[in-house]
């Protein structure tokens, strides 16, 4: 019988087992490694996809994440388990349930008519937050059918709003913030991310094949071009140390 049970900091798992796999980690972009012991043996460091069959049973499995705030998952029991997929993919699953956990996953969304220009709304990573912004999706709707476009940014739009949410119910809060403008034209010279259209009453679903990564003191602005248009937008994205 094999079972996967879970750690956050150091654990003490008392049971009898002979098969022992690291299944996945989410320490926030540090160390993943753990130690492992078993009946006070010391078994080395495993990073998550290695494992280790005993040829007797041990009853007593200590692991003690590198680094203490890791939260993670290892399976244990008798036998050995197998599969034939590619390597890893178990680990990239548990793994976006564990960042999940972690509070690390964010939602950022609003709402803007625009002015004298077309409305903007800004995902923006003050200075000094320590944290990188991994954006995975951006959701763009608006009132009528309008281009829009996202572009890069190096200064925060004048509007502060409200929006952010932790994916984990009672996380901490983001360092992000969700700014907005509708009298400028604040995306004049701003590096374009991608670009389209949109038809009324209608969303397009972004989702980038790799994390676009905003440092410190850098921002994210989706916008649409029609005056009297109203946009809506949805930021994910994940916080990560610098």
């Amino acid at each position: 019988m094999l079972q996967v049970l879970n750690f956050s900091g150091a654990r003490q798992i008392n049971g009898k087992a002979s098969f022992f796999r690291y299944e996945s980690c989410s320490a926030g972009g540090a160390d993943e490694s753990i130690r492992v012991r078993a009946d006070g043996n010391d078994l080395g460091t495993f990073l998550p996809g290695d494992y280790v069959k005993l040829p007797i049973e041990a009853e007593r499995w200590e692991v003690t994440p590198a680094t203490p705030t890791a939260i993670g998952a290892v399976r244990l029991g008798l036998g050995e388990v197998g599969s034939a997929r590619l390597t890893g993919v178990v680990s990239v699953v548990d793994g976006e349930k564990q960042k999940v956990m972690a509070g690390q996953c964010f939602r950022g969304s609003q709402a803007k008519t625009g002015a004298t220009s077309g409305p903007l709304i800004q995902v923006w990573n003050p200075p000094g937050s320590g944290k990188n912004l991994l954006v995975q999706a951006i959701r763009i709707g608006c009132s009528a059918a309008d281009a829009y476009g996202i572009t890069s940014a190096t200064s925060a739009l004048p509007s502060a709003m409200p929006g952010i949410t932790n994916m984990r119910r009672g996380g901490m809060a983001s360092v992000a913030g969700i700014y907005s403008d509708n009298t400028g034209a604040a995306v004049t010279g701003a590096l374009q991310v991608a670009g389209g259209y949109v038809q009324a009453n209608s969303d397009v679903f972004i989702q980038f094949p790799r994390q676009l990564l905003i440092a410190p003191g850098e921002g994210v602005i989706a916008y649409a071009q029609g005056v009297a248009t109203t946009v809506r937008i949805n930021f994910e994205w994940e916080e990560w140390p610098v």
